[in-house]
């Protein structure tokens, strides 16, 4: 790949945060905001009820996709130390 194109997929890969975050609003809403609704649908009413049961299933796979939008964000080194030769002078 060209310079550019890692460039680029470097700065998609940047984006880790965001999904923390959505995480964490996630997380607050369903906790804490969906239960202090009240519906005159029966039906609502129970999904409302059951919110704060599905937080952590709805954040955690944020968060695990988080994790891997930060590990995707480290650039590998070239194989066999090529890159530090580079640095160091050193040519085969």
């Amino acid at each position: 790949m060209s310079e550019n194109q890692d460039n680029k997929r470097y700065a998609l890969h940047t984006r880790w945060w965001v999904s923390v975050l959505l995480a964490i609003v996630c997380y607050s809403t369903l906790k804490y905001l969906v239960p202090e609704l009240h519906s005159a649908n029966p039906t609502l009413g129970k999904l409302i009820e059951a919110a704060p049961y599905f937080a952590p299933i709805v954040t955690i796979p944020l968060l695990l996709l988080a994790a891997k939008q930060l590990y995707d964000t480290d650039r590998p080194n070239n194989k066999d130390g090529e890159k530090e030769d580079a640095e160091n002078g050193r040519q085969d």
